[in-house]
C-alpha cells in the first residue's frame, strides 16, 4: 500500500487498520497518522531535546522565557523574571513528553519545575505569586487571574505523574478557595485584580475551565465535585454572557455587568479563542448525560464558534488562522501568531471525536490536515526545535525568538491529536496500537 509507511511509522496495527476503515477515507485517515508522526517525531527528537538543554535554568531555577538562535553563537536564553504561567506551562510541556516516552539526558525536568513552584512561587496556604525575580526570587506583580488559572491547571497535572511529591491536590482545593473568596463575583466569575479593575476577561476564565477539566480527569466523587461545579459555572458565563447572541462569537473584554466593554475593546473577537473555547465546550459537553439540555447548548455553541474562525479568522492565501476580527468580523490584525494554528487543531480533533457518521469524521479529518498544515509552516528547519511566533500578512516569517509560553500550545495540539485520532482509530479499527 502506498500509504503503509505512514501507519507503520506511529505503531499503528496496519493490516487491522486498512481492514476496517475501507478505501472511502483511509486516505485523509492516512494523512493525519502522517501529520501526527511528524509532529511527534519533531516533539520528541528535536524540540523537547533542545528546550530541555537550553530552556531549563539548571543554574538559577525555574524556566527560561525564551529562545534565540543566533548564527555566530548559537542558541541564547532570555528572561530575567519567572512568570507563573511560563513554569506551569512548561511543567507541562514536559509531563507530556514524559507520557510520550521522551526522557531527558539531564535532570529531570519536570521535578525540576515542581520543586521551583513550590521552593519560590508558592507562597503557603495555596497563594502563588504572579511572578518572581529570577536571581533575587522575589516576588512581582500583584494578583492575575491568568497565572493562577495556569498553577490550578499544572497542579493537576502533576497530581496525575507526580502525586506524593508535594501536595498538589490540597494546594489546588486551597487556591480555588481563596480564589472563590477573595475574588469571587456574585454575578458568576472572578474579578481580574484586587481591588476590582475593568475590563473582565473572558480568557482567564476559558483557562480556568481548562484547569478544571484537568482536574476532574483525576479526580473522582466529592474530590470531583468542585471542579465540576467550577467548570459548569464557567460554561454558563460563557453561553450567557461571552458568546454574542447575535454572532455565536466570543467576546474578550467586558464591564462589571459582564456585558462587552465600549468602544473598540468590546469588539474584539480573537479566531483562535473562537477554536479554543469550541474545544474545550465540547470537553464539557462530553461529561454531561446524553439529554442534559447544556449538552446541546454546548454543540451549537462550538459548530458556530468553528464556523467563525473557519469562515473569517483563516486567510485563504495563507491558510492560517489571523490574530484578530471585529465584531463584524472584518479583518482588524492580519498577523498570525502561532498559537491559534494549535488552537484550530485542537478544535477539529474535539469535531473528529464527536463525530456521529463518516460525513462528519471526513470534514474533521480535512480540518486537522489543513490546520496542522499551517502549524508546522512556522518549524524553523535550523535548528530544529524552534519556530516562529509571527507570519505577516504577505506571508513572511517576523524575526524573533522562540517563546517557551508558546510550547505549551504546540504540545497541547500534540497531545489532543494523539487522543483524538487514538479514540477515532478505536472505532474504525478496534484493537489498533496507537501511541
Amino acid at each position: 500500500m502506498r500509504w503503509q509507511f505512514l501507519v507503520l511509522a506511529i505503531g499503528v496495527s496496519l493490516e487491522k487498520v486498512i481492514t476496517n476503515i475501507g478505501d472511502s477515507h483511509a486516505p485523509s485517515l492516512c494523512a493525519v497518522l502522517s501529520i501526527y508522526s511528524q509532529l511527534l517525531e519533531w516533539l520528541r527528537g528535536h524540540a523537547l531535546p533542545l528546550w530541555d538543554r537550553h530552556g531549563v535554568d539548571r543554574s538559577s531555577g525555574g524556566y527560561f522565557e525564551a529562545l534565540a538562535s543566533h548564527p555566530d553563537r548559537g542558541i541564547d536564553a532570555t528572561g530575567d523574571v519567572r512568570r507563573g504561567r511560563v513554569v506551569a506551562r512548561q511543567l507541562y510541556v514536559f509531563d507530556v513528553g514524559h507520557r510520550l516516552g521522551w526522557q531527558s539526558e539531564l535532570v529531570n525536568p519536570v521535578e525540576h519545575g515542581c520543586d521551583y513552584l513550590f521552593s519560590h512561587l508558592h507562597l503557603g496556604e495555596g497563594v502563588f505569586a504572579s511572578a518572581v525575580d529570577a536571581d533575587t526570587r522575589s516576588p512581582l506583580g500583584g494578583f492575575s487571574l491568568y497565572e493562577q488559572a495556569f498553577y490550578l491547571f499544572a497542579l493537576a497535572r502533576l497530581q496525575a505523574t507526580q502525586a506524593g511529591r508535594y501536595p498538589f491536590e490540597g494546594t489546588a482545593r486551597l487556591c480555588l478557595g481563596r480564589l472563590r473568596r477573595e475574588y469571587g463575583r456574585v454575578d458568576g466569575g472572578f474579578d481580574e485584580s484586587s481591588p476590582a479593575t475593568m475590563p473582565l476577561k473572558s480568557n482567564p476564565h476559558m483557562h480556568l475551565l481548562e484547569a478544571a477539566l484537568a482536574w476532574m480527569e483525576v479526580t473522582d466523587g466529592a474530590s470531583r465535585r468542585p471542579w465540576a461545579e467550577l467548570a459548569g459555572e464557567i460554561v454558563g458565563l460563557c453561553l450567557t454572557r461571552f458568546v454574542d447572541p447575535m454572532t455565536g462569537a466570543v467576546r474578550e473584554y467586558f464591564d462589571d455587568k459582564w456585558h462587552p466593554m465600549r468602544g473598540e475593546q468590546g469588539r474584539l473577537v480573537e479566531p483562535g479563542h473562537q477554536f479554543e473555547w469550541a474545544w474545550l465546550l465540547l470537553q464539557w459537553r462530553a461529561t454531561l448525560p446524553g439529554d442534559d439540555p447544556v449538552a446541546e447548548g454546548c454543540l451549537s455553541a462550538a459548530q458556530r464558534l468553528i464556523d467563525i474562525g473557519e469562515r473569517w479568522g483563516v486567510d485563504p492565501e495563507r491558510g492560517i488562522a489571523i490574530n484578530e476580527l471585529w465584531d463584524d468580523m472584518s479583518v482588524k490584525d492580519a498577523d498570525a501568531k502561532i498559537w491559534p494554528q494549535t488552537e484550530r487543531v485542537k478544535a477539529w480533533c474535539a469535531m473528529l471525536e464527536r463525530a456521529g457518521n463518516e460525513t462528519e469524521a471526513e470534514r474533521a479529518r480535512q480540518g486537522i490536515v489543513a490546520a496542522a498544515g499551517g502549524l508546522m509552516r512556522y518549524f524553523l528547519e535550523t535548528p530544529a526545535g524552534l519556530w516562529h511566533e509571527v507570519c505577516g500578512p504577505d506571508g513572511g516569517f517576523a524575526a524573533g525568538p522562540s517563546k517557551a509560553s508558546s510550547f505549551y500550545h504546540v504540545v497541547c495540539a500534540i497531545e489532543v491529536l494523539r487522543r483524538s485520532v487514538g479514540a477515532h482509530l478505536d472505532m474504525v479499527s478496534p484493537g489498533a496500537d496507537f501511541l
